[in-house]
């Protein structure tokens, strides 16, 4: 009797006093294989808390960096300011708040990956070699700002003796 005044309450139905509501407001997700987890905002603060500690092994100017602190630290304040789970999950738009539980966990992976292999290294290189490309092919290529063209931005690279 108790569970189906709190499930009307939390579904719409007659506001039952006296009854603890659960912490979200749906019973189901919707999405095969994602349960509903009754303490997403709590789940998730503490999984930005630590995507944001562990990402500060990758150098503080790797863009990767910059990008995950930026996007972790919006998303620990929005779950900071309310304990509207509709609410987080309309200002994050990034769907249903297990879903950016999963996305958290993934990182915290993904950060591991970046780390152990030198990620920002890799980036670098390829950035290097996409502007010497650039540079040789600079006279092949169509820019439509002249001003900007790489030969005038940047000289071209000494030759080797």
């Amino acid at each position: 009797m108790l569970a189906r005044r709190v499930l009307n309450n939390v579904t719409g139905g007659a506001v039952v006093t006296g009854v603890r509501s659960l912490a979200t407001y749906k019973t189901s997700t919707g999405l095969v294989g994602l349960a509903v987890d009754p303490n997403g905002k709590e789940t998730l603060l503490k999984l930005s808390e630590e995507v944001l500690e562990s990402v500060t092994r990758i150098p503080a100017d790797a863009q990767y960096r910059i990008n995950v602190e930026g996007f972790f630290k919006h998303i620990h304040t929005t779950c900071g300011t309310t304990d509207d789970i509709q609410q987080i999950e309309t200002t994050l738009d990034l769907g249903q708040i297990e879903e950016v539980i999963v996305n958290a966990q993934d990182e915290l992976g993904l950060i591991d990956y970046y780390f152990e292999n030198k990620g920002w290294e890799l980036v670098k290189a390829a950035h290097e070699e996409a502007d010497k490309m650039v540079l040789e092919m600079a006279d092949s290529i169509f820019f439509t700002d002249p001003e900007n063209h790489p030969a005038k931005i940047q000289p071209p690279p000494e030759e080797k003796k």
